[in-house]
C-alpha cells in the first residue's frame, strides 16, 4: 500500500460482500440502540425531570422528528455523493449526541440533543439497507435482509438488558453505550469508495424520476402500500411497545428497572427468531400469505398483552408481536431496496425509512398519552383492531389497485 493510499485508508478497504453485510448490520445496530437504551428508564427520566408520564414519550419521539425532515435528504445524498460518506457522517452525529445525552440535566436539553442523535439514525439505519441492496440480488437480498435485522434486533434486544443494569446506579449511565459508535466509525471507513460515475439529478427531480420509473414497471401501488403497511406497524408497536409497556410494568406489577429491561427485550427476541429464518417462512408460507400471518400475529400478541394478569404474560404478547414484525420487515426493506435499482436505491429506501420515521414520532407520545387518559388495556386493544383489519383488508386491496396480481 502507497503512503497516500494509507493515509486516505489507514484500515484498508473492505471489498467481500458479507465483510460489506457486517458492517451495515454492525453500524444499523448502532441506530437501533437509540431507542432501546432508553425504553428502560423513561418512568426513572419522567421522575427525574419531573414531568407526566404523558410527556415522556417526546424522549422517544424526538429522536424520529429528525428523520421524519432529513431521511429522504439523506437518501438523496447518498445516491449523489456515496454510501461510504453518508454513513461516516451520520455514525459521528450519532454517537456524539447520543453520549451528550448522559450530561444533560434538564428535560428539553435531552429533547433537543436526542433531535440532532436522530439525524445521524436516519443516515446509518437507512444507509445500511441501501449498502446490503447494493451488495446483493433477488432472494439473496431478502435473506441478507433477515440477516440484518436479525444483527439489528439481536442488539435491540441486549440494548433494554444493559440499560436497565446500568441505570441501577445512574439512570443516565445507559447513555454512555454510544461511545461505541466511535471505533464503528473506524471500520467502516474500510467500505469502498462508491460515489456516482454519472450525474444524479436534483432532489426533486431524482424523486420524480424514482416515481416516473416505479409508475412504469407497474411497482408504484406496491411499494405505496409497503410504505402504508411499515407506518402502522411501527406506529402502533413502537408507541405501544416500547413506550407503553415499561409504564404498565412499573404501575400495574411494579417491575423494577433492571427486570423491565429484561422483559422488554421479549418484543426483540420474537424479531430475532422471525427474521433469522425469513427465508425459510418464505420458502414455507410464501410472501403473501406471510405478510397476512405477520400482522395476524401483532393482532394476537397484542391481545395476549391486553388480557394479561402477570409479567409472563406481557412478555408472551411482546414476543408474538415481535415474531409478527420480524416475519414483515424484511420484506418490506428488500422491496424499498429494489423497487427504484441502484440509481434511486437512496431515494426509495430512505424514503421508507422517512415513514418509520413518523410512525416513530407520533406513536410514542401517542401511545404514553393514550395510556394517561384511558388506562392500561385500551392502547393494546387499539392494536389488536388495527393490525387484525390490515390482516384481512391488505389483499383485497391489493388487487383492486394493482388488478395484474
Amino acid at each position: 500500500m502507497s503512503a497516500a493510499a494509507f493515509l486516505s485508508r489507514p484500515f484498508g478497504t473492505a471489498t467481500r460482500p458479507y465483510e460489506q453485510l457486517a458492517i451495515a448490520i454492525a453500524v444499523g445496530s448502532m441506530g437501533t440502540l437509540g431507542f432501546s437504551v432508553t425504553a428502560p428508564i423513561l418512568p426513572d427520566l419522567a421522575e427525574t425531570f419531573g414531568v407526566s408520564r404523558g410527556s415522556i414519550g417526546l424522549v422517544q419521539g424526538s429522536i424520529s422528528f429528525a428523520g421524519v425532515l432529513f431521511s429522504a435528504l439523506i437518501g438523496y445524498m447518498a445516491d449523489r455523493i456515496g454510501r461510504r460518506r453518508v454513513i461516516l457522517t451520520a455514525l459521528l452525529l450519532f454517537s456524539v449526541f447520543g453520549v451528550a445525552g448522559f450530561f444533560a440535566r434538564s428535560f428539553w436539553s435531552l429533547v433537543i440533543v436526542r433531535f440532532i442523535q436522530g439525524i445521524g439514525t436516519s443516515g446509518i439505519l437507512g444507509v445500511g439497507i441501501v449498502l446490503i441492496g447494493d451488495a446483493f440480488a433477488g432472494e439473496a437480498r431478502t435473506r441478507a435482509m433477515g440477516i440484518n435485522m436479525t444483527g439489528l434486533q439481536t442488539t435491540s434486544l441486549l440494548g433494554p438488558l444493559i440499560a436497565g443494569f446500568l441505570a441501577v446506579n445512574g439512570t443516565f449511565r445507559p447513555f454512555l453505550i454510544f461511545l461505541v459508535g466511535f471505533p464503528l466509525a473506524a471500520w467502516s471507513s474500510r467500505m469502498p469508495s462508491d460515489r456516482p460515475n454519472t450525474t444524479v439529478e436534483p432532489p426533486l427531480r431524482h424523486l420524480r424520476a424514482a416515481v416516473v420509473a416505479m409508475r412504469t414497471n407497474g411497482t408504484l401501488a406496491d411499494y405505496v402500500g409497503v410504505l402504508v403497511a411499515t407506518f402502522v406497524a411501527t406506529y402502533l408497536l413502537h408507541g405501544l411497545g416500547l413506550t407503553v409497556v415499561p409504564l404498565l410494568l412499573n404501575d400495574e406489577f411494579g417491575v423494577e428497572v433492571a427486570t423491565r429491561g429484561a422483559l422488554i427485550a421479549s418484543f426483540q427476541l420474537g424479531i430475532v427468531l422471525a427474521a433469522i429464518r425469513i427465508g425459510l417462512l418464505i420458502d414455507w408460507i410464501g410472501k403473501v400469505k406471510l405478510i397476512t400471518t405477520a400482522f395476524a400475529l401483532m393482532a394476537a400478541g397484542s391481545a395476549v398483552t391486553a388480557l394479561a394478569s402477570s409479567p409472563g404474560w406481557v412478555v408472551a404478547g411482546l414476543a408474538v408481536c415481535g415474531f409478527g414484525f420480524g416475519c414483515f420487515v424484511p420484506q418490506a426493506q428488500a422491496y424499498a431496496a429494489t423497487v427504484g435499482g441502484r440509481h434511486h436505491r437512496g431515494i426509495t429506501v430512505l424514503i421508507w425509512v422517512t415513514i418509520i420515521r413518523i410512525s416513530q414520532l407520533g406513536g410514542p407520545p401517542a401511545g404514553s398519552f393514550l395510556y394517561d387518559v384511558t388506562g392500561p388495556t385500551v392502547p393494546f386493544w387499539s392494536v389488536t383492531a388495527v393490525t387484525a383489519a390490515v390482516a384481512l383488508a391488505w389483499i383485497p386491496l391489493r388487487r383492486a389497485l394493482s388488478p395484474s396480481h
